[in-house]
């Protein structure tokens, strides 16, 4: 799968189209595209995407940003897909106040992921993929 960098932002930012299931489940939502963020420890769901999944609340957590805020969220388990390639019973933060996907590195440590920044695209050759 090879996928343009958002030119939403400044630098332009790589992104993964994905989407979302409870675990076990066929009813997916998405694709959503998600922000390849490996300075994220965690990845990150907006808490509206993934109340009409119910998905499974596994633990709460706190989130922190660089600027030190602390922020209460909820952890859950979803399945998620990223081209063809679906990882199942993914840990993800539900944020109340974000409408943003971030991919974070309990994620991005799964997939054989290259940025080919030069030509603003992601490259995810899904066949690669590490297994958890």
């Amino acid at each position: 799968m090879i996928q343009p960098y958002s030119q939403a932002h400044y630098p332009p930012m790589p992104v993964l189209d994905v989407s979302l299931a409870a675990p076990e489940s066929q009813d997916w939502t998405g694709p959503f595209s998600a922000e390849v963020d490996s300075g994220a420890d965690f990845t990150i769901v907006p808490a509206s995407l993934l109340r009409p999944l119910h998905p499974p609340a596994v633990r709460p957590a706190t989130l922190s940003s660089q600027w030190r805020d602390w922020r209460p969220v909820l952890v859950y388990e979803v399945d998620l897909r990223v081209g063809d390639l679906v990882l199942p019973a993914v840990d993800v933060a539900g944020d109340p106040y974000s409408g943003e996907i971030l991919l974070g590195r309990n994620v991005l440590n799964c997939l054989d992921l290259r940025l080919e920044g030069p030509a603003l695209r992601t490259h995810l050759p899904t066949w690669r993929a590490r297994q958890r």
